[in-house]
């Protein structure tokens, strides 16, 4: 019976660390929660979108009827996937739950979607280096400060849907990166992946206005790659003949998920996929609108930031601890992929990923600091790779630094 056992967590000891990751995550969140109300104003915004689209049948009314009362008025178009997927799992949960009100089920809501990221980030991992860096990113993930802050129990704001979302795309986009590479064929695989990706990207397309940031990463990332294969070919149709599986996934997911934002928005907002990263400096103009400008008020949008205030802002460690911080740890993770590139020619698309990860949260918290929340991605690959690396020295699996 023993041996059984042994031999039962050595075979699967990784998907159970894994569920242990995610029940920690949620009851960390959830603990000590023992008010009637939830914690602040913006979840009262989202319970009631949720609320009135339980209410009205499972649709959100056209009509807001809290806005120029008593007549009320037209809502504004948006797809609102975050209050949908809240509303018909209440709906859900309430099958079997018959007396539980939705601001019951908002406390726990956030937490569980919170402790989901920990899945594709150990994907993630596993993909870019191996499962016990998994394991350390989903760890890092779900426990960094900024995200817990924010993905409290009875907390129901987008911020834990607005993280999973672009994770589980940045999964399958690495997992299909890693077949069409690999395979460089047109299969059932291939068309699989790809048509994945394309409603994975609709997806994110409709759930935060930053959308364009993923968009932007994934094209930087296959246009380096495009430019590595024509510094070591010195032939710009061999590097397209290396680079032409990969480019037509993207030329499809892409050109789809253009298709449904035009369709769902307009064209314009299409374009706005290309103006993003540029219209975003202006996030806090005031200029040419008639009422105040809600981001000025907002007081964490109203200074810019660079590595100290990211440092500030993601990591609770004070004075020399704080070379040993997460930011830090991503730094040295570079380095040392760096490193095993220029020795062994390995890693290199870890490499360029973790480091256009890096770039785009750093662009975005120049504008605004409170934007080093993306940084919880980038920094917990960094952390986990690196900490996965010490262990594999320490234990001898690796034999050298650049192994």
């Amino acid at each position: 019976m023993g041996n059984k056992i042994a031999q039962f967590l050595a075979k699967h000891w990784a998907p159970i660390c894994l569920l242990l990751i995610i029940f920690l995550a949620f009851y960390v969140r959830i603990d000590g929660y023992r008010w009637q109300y939830l914690r602040n104003i913006d979840s009262y915004t989202f319970a009631r979108f949720m609320d009135e689209i339980v209410e009205n049948g499972g649709a959100l009314p056209q009509t807001d009827n809290l806005v120029r009362t008593p007549l009320g008025m037209i809502r504004s178009f948006d797809v609102h996937p975050y209050e949908y997927l809240g509303a018909y799992t209440f709906m859900s949960v309430r099958l079997f739950y018959q007396n539980i009100q939705i601001w019951q089920f908002l406390v726990y809501f956030p937490a569980f979607l919170a402790a989901l990221i920990a899945i594709p980030m150990y994907f993630i991992g596993k993909a870019l280096y191996d499962r016990k860096a998994g394991l350390l990113m989903a760890f890092f993930t779900v426990f960094d400060a900024s995200l817990v802050a924010r993905t409290l129990g009875g907390d129901p704001d987008n911020d834990a849907f607005v993280l999973l979302v672009p994770m589980v795309l940045m999964a399958v986009f690495i997992y299909s990166y890693k077949y069409i590479e690999k395979e460089r064929k047109f299969d059932k695989k291939f068309f699989a992946y790809t048509f994945l990706l394309a409603a994975l990207f609709s997806l994110w397309s409709v759930t935060w206005i930053g959308y364009w940031y993923v968009f932007w990463m994934v094209s930087g990332f296959i246009f380096l790659k495009f430019m590595l294969y024509l510094i070591q070919s010195r032939s710009i149709k061999t590097s397209f003949k290396n680079i032409r599986h990969i480019l037509a996934s993207y030329m499809i997911y892409v050109l789809i998920a253009f298709i449904f934002i035009a369709n769902v928005y307009s064209v314009g907002r299409v374009l706005y996929t290309f103006r993003g990263p540029f219209e975003f400096q202006n996030i806090k103009g005031e200029e040419k609108i008639i009422f105040p400008n809600v981001y000025v008020s907002v007081a964490e949008l109203q200074q810019s930031g660079g590595p100290k205030e990211i440092i500030e802002r993601t990591s609770t460690v004070q004075g020399i601890g704080i070379l040993l911080s997460p930011f830090f740890l991503m730094i040295y993770c570079l380095m040392y992929l760096f490193y095993s590139y220029v020795k062994k020619r390995q890693h290199f698309d870890t490499l360029l990923l973790l480091f256009i990860w890096f770039a785009g949260p750093f662009i975005a918290t120049t504008i605004a600091v409170r934007f080093a929340i993306l940084f919880t991605a980038p920094m917990a690959i960094g952390s986990g790779i690196l900490l996965s690396k010490i262990i594999r020295m320490a234990t001898g699996e690796d034999k050298k630094i650049e192994d």
